[in-house]
């Protein structure tokens, strides 16, 4: 029984990742779901990916993807509908409690790696009672260079920092996504188009602020030399 249940677990989370043991890359949500004939519903959401900005809830229940109705694709193809190119929009309508509604947002490129006991065990000398923050260290300590942590996943489920008492064999694998490069905030700088020496200044004819040539300063309402 314990076996069954922990198969089905770890198949709750092909949204996010691989089975444990592999390695891949793919255009995903965040999200580690449970597939079924109702649809895909969400088990977990990792922090700081697209699901988790667009408010996704672990309970939610995704009815459709882009249009397809999902309680009528096979529950082993659903996931197929879920991922897809990183930096495509995906529309999703939500189910809530029985409040349907509708949410939009681009995937992101998620990688997957393992994270395995022996590795636990090499780290910390233990492979039971560790923390959620233990667990999320290490897997930052692993993670492929321009690439960010996600979340550790345990049972399709992201492993918390507060989480105590943790068994190394439990643990799956990490998501991380990856680093969108930062643009260049040291603009060059741009030479100025029109600009006239001091000394000609003089020489340029007087406009009022609708840009009317005057002849001279009336009272104090602005005016302005008319740069060419």
């Amino acid at each position: 029984m314990k076996k069954a249940i922990k198969s089905l677990f770890i198949t709750a989370a092909l949204a996010t990742a691989a089975m444990a043991g592999q390695s891949e890359n793919f255009g995903g949500l965040g999200i580690s779901v449970w597939t079924g004939k109702s649809g895909v519903k969400v088990a977990g959401v990792l922090p700081n990916s697209p699901a988790e900005n667009i408010g996704l809830q672990t309970g939610d229940l995704i009815l459709s993807a882009n249009g397809t109705e999902l309680s009528a694709v096979e529950p082993e193809n659903q996931v197929s509908y879920i991922r897809g190119d990183a930096g495509s929009t995906i529309s999703l309508i939500i189910d809530r409690n029985g409040n349907v509604f509708s949410v939009s947002t681009k995937r992101m490129d998620i990688s997957v790696q393992n994270l395995d006991v022996q590795e636990i065990s090499d780290w910390y000398g233990k492979t039971q009672g560790l923390t959620g923050e233990e667990i999320n260290h290490l897997a930052t300590q692993k993670v492929t260079q321009g690439y960010e942590l996600l979340g550790v996943m345990q049972y399709g489920v992201p492993v918390l920092n507060s989480a105590e008492n943790l068994n190394a064999n439990a643990v799956q694998h990490v998501s991380i996504k990856k680093v969108e490069p930062a643009k260049d905030m040291n603009l060059q700088e741009q030479p100025v188009q029109n600009v006239q020496s001091i000394e000609n200044l003089e020489k340029l004819p007087l406009v009022n602020v609708k840009g009317a040539r005057v002849a001279k300063q009336q009272g104090n309402v602005p005016i302005y030399r008319a740069i060419k």
